[in-house]
């Protein structure tokens, strides 16, 4: 087992845990209408209940991770040497496993984490008594986009460039 695939897995499962209670202590911090739209002047101009936030939020979460892992678990069972016998990866099914668990865990520990800081920002524009967005958040979309396309690309490129490793 790698250092990357021990980390990425030790990630998803801490992030799932932060996420709930991230979830949970902005439904006790946000006022009753919550604020997810702006004008250009930084006012509020659309608002749902926190509850409604917290149950959609809840729902999105957790489907989201169960769909994700059961993917997981149904990639795992592919035997590839089938699908492609003449691939360098697929006569190595051990190394590939290791590699797309790996990989799956990491795209979860992302989108959790993605969560966690757009959860963050939302609970920092509500805690004010106006609602006002005083600072403009385009670099959490920014930038969670920007690691979720190094993420997803990272595996082909890896199965396309790389070797697995040789033991000895």
């Amino acid at each position: 087992m790698s250092v990357s695939h021990i980390f990425f897995s030790f990630w998803r499962k801490v992030s799932m845990p932060v996420l709930a209670i991230t979830l949970v202590v902005c439904y006790f911090i946000f006022p009753d209408d919550v604020a997810i739209h702006h004008t250009s002047s930084g006012r509020p101009d659309d608002y749902i209940s926190k509850q409604d936030f917290f149950y959609v939020a809840f729902a999105i979460i957790i489907g989201m991770n169960f769909l994700l892992n059961l993917l997981r678990t149904q990639v795992q069972k592919i035997n590839f040497s089938k699908l492609n016998a003449n691939s360098i990866w697929a006569k190595d099914s051990e190394a590939l496993k290791n590699l797309l668990e790996a990989w799956f865990n990491a795209f979860i520990a992302v989108i959790n984490s993605f969560m966690i800081v757009f959860l963050i920002a939302l609970n920092r524009i509500n805690r004010t008594e106006d609602q006002k967005l005083d600072i403009n958040y385009d670099w959490v979309i920014v930038g969670g986009a920007a690691i979720l396309l190094i993420v997803l690309f990272y595996l082909p490129i890896r199965l396309l460039y790389s070797n697995p490793a040789t033991r000895e």
